[in-house]
Protein backbone atom coordinates (compact mmCIF):
# COMPACT_ATOMS: atom_id res chain seq x y z
CA UNK A 1 0.00 0.00 0.00
CA UNK A 2 1.23 3.60 -0.70
CA UNK A 3 -0.81 6.67 -0.63
CA UNK A 4 -3.89 5.87 0.57
CA UNK A 5 -5.23 9.49 0.82
CA UNK A 6 -4.70 13.07 -1.40
CA UNK A 7 -6.40 16.11 -0.88
CA UNK A 8 -6.04 17.22 -4.34
CA UNK A 9 -8.20 14.63 -5.28
CA UNK A 10 -11.26 15.21 -3.87
CA UNK A 11 -14.03 18.10 -3.93
CA UNK A 12 -12.94 21.39 -2.24
CA UNK A 13 -16.26 21.28 -0.01
CA UNK A 14 -15.57 17.69 1.15
CA UNK A 15 -11.78 17.54 1.28
CA UNK A 16 -12.16 18.54 5.36
CA UNK A 17 -14.59 15.54 6.40
CA UNK A 18 -12.46 13.42 4.00
CA UNK A 19 -9.47 13.95 5.40
CA UNK A 20 -10.44 13.39 9.00
CA UNK A 21 -11.59 10.10 7.92
CA UNK A 22 -8.51 9.07 6.16
CA UNK A 23 -6.49 9.78 8.85
CA UNK A 24 -8.96 8.03 11.59
CA UNK A 25 -9.11 4.94 9.75
CA UNK A 26 -4.98 4.89 9.79
CA UNK A 27 -5.01 5.35 13.23
CA UNK A 28 -6.90 4.63 16.71
CA UNK A 29 -9.91 7.21 17.97
CA UNK A 30 -8.23 10.54 17.69
CA UNK A 31 -9.07 14.17 17.52
CA UNK A 32 -8.10 15.99 14.49
CA UNK A 33 -8.11 19.54 13.82
CA UNK A 34 -6.72 21.16 10.59
CA UNK A 35 -6.05 25.19 10.11
CA UNK A 36 -6.51 25.14 6.62
CA UNK A 37 -9.15 21.72 6.05
CA UNK A 38 -9.43 22.65 2.28
CA UNK A 39 -5.57 22.74 1.41
CA UNK A 40 -4.90 20.81 -2.19
CA UNK A 41 -1.72 19.67 -0.67
CA UNK A 42 -2.58 17.51 2.35
CA UNK A 43 -1.45 13.39 1.60
CA UNK A 44 -1.20 10.54 3.73
CA UNK A 45 0.85 6.87 2.59
CA UNK A 46 1.70 4.00 4.26
CA UNK A 47 3.97 0.90 3.50
CA UNK A 48 3.22 -1.95 5.34
CA UNK A 49 5.88 -3.94 6.39
CA UNK A 50 4.86 -7.10 7.94
CA UNK A 51 4.05 -6.58 11.78
CA UNK A 52 5.66 -2.94 11.41
CA UNK A 53 4.42 -0.08 9.35
CA UNK A 54 4.97 3.25 8.50
CA UNK A 55 2.58 6.02 7.96
CA UNK A 56 3.80 9.20 6.29
CA UNK A 57 1.43 12.57 6.96
CA UNK A 58 1.66 15.94 5.01
CA UNK A 59 -0.98 18.10 6.33
CA UNK A 60 -0.96 21.97 6.80
CA UNK A 61 -1.68 23.25 10.83
CA UNK A 62 -2.59 19.81 12.09
CA UNK A 63 -3.86 19.26 15.95
CA UNK A 64 -4.02 15.64 17.12
CA UNK A 65 -4.82 14.77 20.51
CA UNK A 66 -6.14 11.59 22.57
CA UNK A 67 -7.97 12.03 25.43
CA UNK A 68 -7.80 9.31 28.66
CA UNK A 69 -11.75 8.40 27.38
CA UNK A 70 -10.21 8.07 23.93
CA UNK A 71 -7.53 5.68 25.62
CA UNK A 72 -9.72 4.03 27.80
CA UNK A 73 -12.31 2.76 25.08
CA UNK A 74 -10.33 1.59 22.26
CA UNK A 75 -6.36 0.88 23.71
CA UNK A 76 -3.90 0.45 20.97
CA UNK A 77 -1.40 -2.41 20.16
CA UNK A 78 1.29 -0.67 18.84
CA UNK A 79 3.68 2.24 19.78
CA UNK A 80 4.64 5.14 17.71
CA UNK A 81 8.12 6.32 16.73
CA UNK A 82 7.85 9.46 14.70
CA UNK A 83 10.61 11.40 12.63
CA UNK A 84 9.65 14.86 12.42
CA UNK A 85 10.11 16.01 8.50
CA UNK A 86 8.84 19.67 8.25
CA UNK A 87 7.89 22.13 10.68
CA UNK A 88 8.97 21.96 14.40
CA UNK A 89 5.95 20.65 15.80
CA UNK A 90 5.04 20.30 19.47
CA UNK A 91 4.29 17.46 21.98
CA UNK A 92 2.53 17.08 25.21
CA UNK A 93 2.31 13.16 26.97
CA UNK A 94 3.21 12.25 29.73
CA UNK A 95 2.81 15.79 31.73
CA UNK A 96 5.91 16.82 30.12
CA UNK A 97 6.11 19.21 26.93
CA UNK A 98 8.67 19.68 24.17
CA UNK A 99 9.42 21.11 20.98
CA UNK A 100 10.04 18.14 18.19
CA UNK A 101 12.34 20.07 15.47
CA UNK A 102 12.84 18.66 12.13
CA UNK A 103 14.71 15.22 12.23
CA UNK A 104 14.15 14.83 15.97
CA UNK A 105 12.80 11.91 17.14
CA UNK A 106 9.47 11.50 19.03
CA UNK A 107 7.64 8.35 20.69
CA UNK A 108 4.22 8.73 20.79
CA UNK A 109 2.09 6.15 23.08
CA UNK A 110 -1.22 6.05 22.09
CA UNK A 111 -2.24 4.25 25.36
CA UNK A 112 -1.60 7.48 27.34
CA UNK A 113 -3.05 10.90 26.68
CA UNK A 114 -1.34 13.24 24.32
CA UNK A 115 -1.34 16.82 22.09
CA UNK A 116 0.89 16.67 19.00
CA UNK A 117 0.55 19.60 16.66
CA UNK A 118 2.62 21.80 13.72
CA UNK A 119 1.79 25.14 12.51
CA UNK A 120 1.76 25.88 8.53
CA UNK A 121 3.16 23.12 6.16
CA UNK A 122 4.41 19.84 8.09
CA UNK A 123 5.49 16.49 7.76
CA UNK A 124 6.43 13.34 9.97
CA UNK A 125 7.26 9.48 9.41
CA UNK A 126 6.08 7.57 12.33
CA UNK A 127 7.18 3.92 12.63
CA UNK A 128 4.27 1.95 14.38
CA UNK A 129 5.64 -1.13 16.44
CA UNK A 130 3.39 -3.47 18.15
CA UNK A 131 3.86 -3.60 21.70
CA UNK A 132 4.01 -7.18 22.10
CA UNK A 133 7.04 -7.18 19.97
CA UNK A 134 8.69 -4.62 21.68
CA UNK A 135 8.27 -6.56 24.99
CA UNK A 136 8.95 -3.69 27.35
CA UNK A 137 7.63 -2.66 30.56
CA UNK A 138 5.65 0.74 30.75
CA UNK A 139 7.79 2.29 32.29
CA UNK A 140 10.47 1.75 30.73
CA UNK A 141 9.37 3.39 26.93
CA UNK A 142 7.95 6.39 29.46
CA UNK A 143 11.60 7.16 30.66
CA UNK A 144 12.95 6.22 27.54
CA UNK A 145 10.48 8.81 25.42
CA UNK A 146 12.18 11.28 27.56
CA UNK A 147 15.63 11.04 26.61
CA UNK A 148 16.17 9.11 22.83
CA UNK A 149 19.29 10.91 22.03
CA UNK A 150 20.90 9.23 24.62
CA UNK A 151 20.71 5.92 22.43
CA UNK A 152 23.82 5.26 20.01
CA UNK A 153 21.22 3.83 18.07
CA UNK A 154 19.22 7.08 17.17
CA UNK A 155 20.76 7.95 14.44
CA UNK A 156 20.44 3.67 12.95
CA UNK A 157 16.42 4.25 13.94
CA UNK A 158 15.97 7.78 12.05
CA UNK A 159 17.63 6.38 9.04
CA UNK A 160 16.03 3.29 9.12
CA UNK A 161 11.97 5.14 8.75
CA UNK A 162 13.68 7.02 6.43
CA UNK A 163 15.16 4.10 4.41
CA UNK A 164 11.57 2.67 4.96
CA UNK A 165 9.38 5.60 3.82
CA UNK A 166 12.01 6.70 0.69
CA UNK A 167 11.74 3.16 -0.11
CA UNK A 168 8.45 2.10 0.57
CA UNK A 169 6.74 1.13 -2.94
CA UNK A 170 10.04 -1.16 -3.34
CA UNK A 171 10.82 -2.25 -0.39
CA UNK A 172 7.15 -3.09 0.86
CA UNK A 173 6.06 -4.87 -2.49
CA UNK A 174 8.04 -7.77 -1.88
CA UNK A 175 6.35 -9.90 0.95
CA UNK A 176 9.13 -11.66 2.08
CA UNK A 177 11.60 -8.79 1.72
CA UNK A 178 8.78 -6.37 3.75
CA UNK A 179 8.83 -8.88 6.40
CA UNK A 180 12.45 -8.82 7.30
CA UNK A 181 12.91 -5.47 7.08
CA UNK A 182 9.73 -4.94 9.17
CA UNK A 183 11.58 -7.54 11.86
CA UNK A 184 14.64 -5.79 11.81
CA UNK A 185 12.90 -2.23 12.25
CA UNK A 186 11.69 -3.37 15.60
CA UNK A 187 14.58 -4.71 16.77
CA UNK A 188 15.71 -1.13 16.05
CA UNK A 189 13.37 0.29 18.27
CA UNK A 190 13.20 -1.75 20.62
CA UNK A 191 17.10 -1.67 21.49
CA UNK A 192 16.93 2.52 21.09
CA UNK A 193 13.81 2.39 24.03
CA UNK A 194 15.56 -0.12 25.89
CA UNK A 195 19.22 1.67 25.83
CA UNK A 196 17.38 5.34 26.20
CA UNK A 197 16.08 3.99 29.23
CA UNK A 198 19.51 2.76 30.59
CA UNK A 199 22.81 1.56 29.14
CA UNK A 200 23.14 -1.44 31.19
CA UNK A 201 19.83 -2.55 30.38
CA UNK A 202 20.06 -2.15 26.62
CA UNK A 203 22.54 -3.92 26.32
CA UNK A 204 21.66 -6.97 25.30
CA UNK A 205 19.00 -5.50 22.40
CA UNK A 206 21.58 -2.98 21.42
CA UNK A 207 23.58 -5.95 20.48
CA UNK A 208 21.41 -8.07 19.04
CA UNK A 209 20.80 -5.18 16.74
CA UNK A 210 24.67 -3.96 16.15
CA UNK A 211 26.54 -7.04 15.90
CA UNK A 212 25.13 -8.36 12.69
CA UNK A 213 25.44 -4.87 11.14
CA UNK A 214 29.43 -4.90 12.37
CA UNK A 215 29.86 -8.29 10.71
CA UNK A 216 28.31 -6.88 7.66
CA UNK A 217 30.38 -3.71 7.75
CA UNK A 218 33.27 -5.77 8.62
CA UNK A 219 32.89 -8.49 5.63
CA UNK A 220 32.24 -5.20 3.05
CA UNK A 221 35.36 -3.45 4.23
CA UNK A 222 37.91 -6.48 4.35
CA UNK A 223 40.06 -5.20 1.19
CA UNK A 224 40.88 -1.58 2.96
CA UNK A 225 43.98 -1.51 4.63
CA UNK A 226 43.06 1.09 7.12
CA UNK A 227 40.41 -0.90 8.42
CA UNK A 228 40.51 -0.44 12.29
CA UNK A 229 38.16 -1.16 15.65
CA UNK A 230 38.09 3.19 15.30
CA UNK A 231 36.56 3.27 12.04
CA UNK A 232 33.72 0.48 12.39
CA UNK A 233 33.26 1.96 15.75
CA UNK A 234 32.89 5.47 13.91
CA UNK A 235 30.22 3.83 11.22
CA UNK A 236 28.14 2.61 13.82
CA UNK A 237 27.97 5.79 15.94
CA UNK A 238 29.18 4.36 19.18
CA UNK A 239 32.74 4.52 20.67
CA UNK A 240 35.62 1.60 20.55
CA UNK A 241 34.85 0.92 24.10
CA UNK A 242 31.23 0.56 23.65
CA UNK A 243 32.47 -1.66 20.15
CA UNK A 244 34.90 -3.91 22.20
CA UNK A 245 32.10 -4.50 25.02
CA UNK A 246 29.44 -5.54 22.17
CA UNK A 247 32.13 -8.25 20.86
CA UNK A 248 33.56 -9.41 24.42
CA UNK A 249 29.22 -10.29 25.01
CA UNK A 250 29.47 -12.53 22.03
CA UNK A 251 32.82 -13.92 22.92
CA UNK A 252 35.03 -12.70 19.64
CA UNK A 253 37.70 -10.25 19.31
CA UNK A 254 37.16 -7.40 16.72
CA UNK A 255 40.58 -7.58 15.73
CA UNK A 256 41.24 -11.22 15.61
CA UNK A 257 37.99 -11.71 13.40
CA UNK A 258 38.99 -9.07 11.25
CA UNK A 259 42.93 -10.80 10.31
CA UNK A 260 41.20 -14.14 10.20
CA UNK A 261 38.68 -13.37 7.83
CA UNK A 262 41.19 -11.86 5.10
CA UNK A 263 43.24 -14.79 6.10
CA UNK A 264 39.92 -17.23 4.72
CA UNK A 265 39.32 -15.02 2.21
CA UNK A 266 43.48 -15.53 1.05
CA UNK A 267 42.99 -18.89 1.28
CA UNK A 268 39.86 -19.18 -0.78
CA UNK A 269 41.15 -17.31 -3.49
CA UNK A 270 44.88 -18.93 -3.77
CA UNK A 271 42.83 -22.16 -4.54
CA UNK A 272 41.16 -20.72 -7.80
CA UNK A 273 42.22 -21.46 -11.02
CA UNK A 274 41.58 -18.14 -12.13
CA UNK A 275 43.97 -16.73 -9.71
CA UNK A 276 46.72 -18.68 -10.30
CA UNK A 277 48.16 -16.02 -12.10
CA UNK A 278 48.15 -13.25 -9.27
CA UNK A 279 51.11 -13.20 -7.27
CA UNK A 280 50.40 -13.92 -3.46
CA UNK A 281 51.57 -10.19 -2.34
CA UNK A 282 48.65 -9.03 -4.43
CA UNK A 283 46.32 -11.20 -3.18
CA UNK A 284 47.26 -10.46 -0.17
CA UNK A 285 46.47 -6.59 -1.08
CA UNK A 286 43.08 -6.65 -2.52
CA UNK A 287 42.39 -8.37 1.33
CA UNK A 288 44.00 -5.53 3.01
CA UNK A 289 47.18 -7.02 3.79
CA UNK A 290 50.48 -5.29 2.81
CA UNK A 291 53.06 -6.54 4.47
CA UNK A 292 54.39 -10.37 2.76
CA UNK A 293 56.60 -10.97 5.72
CA UNK A 294 53.53 -11.02 8.19
CA UNK A 295 51.19 -12.16 5.76
CA UNK A 296 53.35 -15.82 5.77
CA UNK A 297 53.75 -15.64 9.42
CA UNK A 298 50.15 -15.56 10.35
CA UNK A 299 48.72 -17.78 7.12
CA UNK A 300 51.27 -20.42 8.68
CA UNK A 301 50.55 -20.00 12.07
CA UNK A 302 46.64 -20.69 10.95
CA UNK A 303 46.77 -22.94 8.48
CA UNK A 304 50.36 -24.84 8.94
CA UNK A 305 51.70 -24.68 5.94
CA UNK A 306 53.11 -20.99 3.86
CA UNK A 307 50.60 -19.70 1.29
CA UNK A 308 52.61 -21.04 -1.48
CA UNK A 309 52.50 -24.61 -0.40
CA UNK A 310 48.60 -24.07 0.41
CA UNK A 311 48.55 -22.96 -3.40
CA UNK A 312 50.36 -25.95 -4.76
CA UNK A 313 48.17 -28.82 -3.10
CA UNK A 314 44.41 -26.83 -3.99
CA UNK A 315 45.54 -26.51 -7.40
CA UNK A 316 47.15 -30.36 -7.88
CA UNK A 317 44.07 -31.54 -6.61
CA UNK A 318 41.67 -29.43 -8.78
CA UNK A 319 43.57 -31.53 -11.52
Amino acid sequence: MAIVFRSADVAVNDREEVTRTAFLEQSWPTTVDLDEPTAADSFIEVFTYGRASILRAQMTGVHLSRSARQVRSSPADVLAIAVQERSTARHEMYGRQRAVAPRDLMVNDMNSPYRYAWPGRGSSRALYVPLADLNLPTDVVRAASTRLPASPVYPLLRTCIDHMTDAGDRLSADFGTAESVGAVAIDVARALLASAYDTEYGRGPMADVLLPRIRGYVRRHLGEPDLSPAMIAAAHDISVRRLFTICAAADFSIEQWIISSRLEGIRDELARPESRHRSVAEISRRWGLTNPSYVSRRFRATFGMSPRMWRQLALSAER
